[in-house]
């Protein structure tokens, strides 16, 4: 279910998304100061908050100290353990879980990283039986689990929140004609979204920027090259929830086959598995690296791997970081000149490699390509939550659709 645009609110509905944001901002609120947010009357407000202390979500905290005349108003805070959000993600080699309170603080959190990601209906279950057991874990160490009001599972590819539908993995033959989330649903007996993993981070960096820029580009380059959106301050899905497939953008007339089945997506020349491939490449036909034995031991290569190598001052491994660092900054001069957002964020798996390697590569060549109008105040920034981006935003995202916020 999408969040409700703010005409589509109900008065109660305003009413808590008033008061969330100036807890989340302030820690605290104010019924006079709601009523002014909201241009709700105090009586009606008040009556909200009254129900919402008995129900346990609101505790009042003391008076308010900065009204010297007349009565002074009452300050309420929330319960911060009264509502309770789960977010999975995902990985080709990771599989992350963690709980998240109402105020936005991680309770619990867990990664598995010997999972290895398969497109099979055994894979999918394997991961719901670690969602049950997290659960189960956290009942064990005191949280009451009946306050999880919803989980969001992050999938990379084409996602349909609205309907609940996954076009590009678990899409199964067998239960076709059932959502996804639909499915997940009856299994766990709580409300659950799906949502494209490069949006769900995208939600977590916007969140964490308080409000500061309405109008923001993140760029997830990790084994995959995906793009979020938010325009005027909302989380843009296009049509069917697919939009950002910036990776797959025709960029080369390199006759390599990408895994959507087009050739010379950008994706293959600038996205993580990219870079793996060419460094196992280079090093088969000879160069040395930093990372020769690892690929003669495993034949494969990780993000981690890349990282590691990088740290060592691999020649080899910074000079392939560095050229595709080059080339989705190319890329990205022509998403700025088309969007004029206030800030682009470069997350993902590779957000975690020393700037100097990476980033300042690409904010080089986005000054070359973009046009100076556009570009001149735009801050280019790796992601403040680096690896835990998509966890901390598949929670945030449930909260959101629980709860309207």
């Amino acid at each position: 279910m999408e969040a409700k645009s703010p005409m589509h609110l109900s008065i109660h509905e305003t009413i808590r998304t008033s008061i969330c944001k100036n807890i989340m901002q302030n820690g605290s609120f104010t019924i006079p100061q709601i009523s002014n947010d909201t241009g709700i009357s105090i009586t009606t407000i008040a009556k909200y908050v009254t129900d919402s202390i008995s129900s346990g979500l609101f505790i009042q905290l003391a008076s308010d100290e900065s009204n010297k005349k007349g009565r002074r108003a009452n300050v309420y805070g929330v319960n911060s353990d009264s509502h309770l959000f789960i977010g999975v993600e995902i990985n080709n080699f990771e599989l992350n879980i963690a709980m998240m309170n109402f105020i936005g603080n991680i309770k619990k959190k867990t990664s598995d990283g010997s999972f290895i990601f398969e497109n099979t209906y055994e894979t999918l279950d394997h991961i719901c039986t670690a969602v049950e057991t997290f659960i189960k874990d956290a009942a064990t160490e005191g949280v009451d689990t009946d306050k999880i009001m919803g989980i969001t599972f992050n999938i990379s590819g084409r996602v349909n929140t609205e309907r609940g539908t996954s076009a590009s993995l678990f899409n199964f033959e067998e239960t076709k004609e059932t959502p996804l989330a639909k499915l997940l649903k009856d299994r766990f007996g709580k409300e659950v979204y799906l949502m494209n993993d490069t949006k769900a981070m995208t939600y977590a960096e916007f969140i964490n920027f308080n409000d500061k820029y309405k109008n923001m580009l993140y760029i997830n380059d990790s084994w995959g090259l995906g793009l979020g959106i938010i325009i005027n301050g909302e989380l843009y899905y296009g049509k069917d929830g697919y939009s950002g497939e910036f990776g797959h953008n025709h960029g080369y007339d390199n006759n390599i086959l990408c895994h959507c089945g087009k050739m010379g997506c950008i994706e293959t020349e600038v996205s993580g598995n990219a870079i793996i491939r060419k460094i196992i490449e280079r090093i088969k036909k000879g160069e040395s690296s930093a990372l020769s034995e690892v690929v003669e031991k495993k034949n494969y290569l990780t993000p981690t791997d890349i990282i590691w190598a990088i740290e060592k001052e691999d020649s080899l491994t910074i000079d392939i970081v560095s050229q595709a660092g080059n080339e989705l900054g190319r890329h990205i001069a022509g998403l700025l000149n088309i969007f004029n957002p206030e800030i682009i964020v470069i997350g993902g798996s590779l957000s975690l490699i020393p700037s100097v390697y990476f980033l300042k590569q690409i904010e080089v060549t986005i000054y070359k390509y973009s046009l100076r109008l556009m570009s001149q105040n735009v801050p280019i920034v790796y992601s403040t939550f680096g690896h835990d981006a998509g966890i901390m935003g598949a929670c945030l995202i449930a909260r959101r659709r629980c709860l309207a916020l």
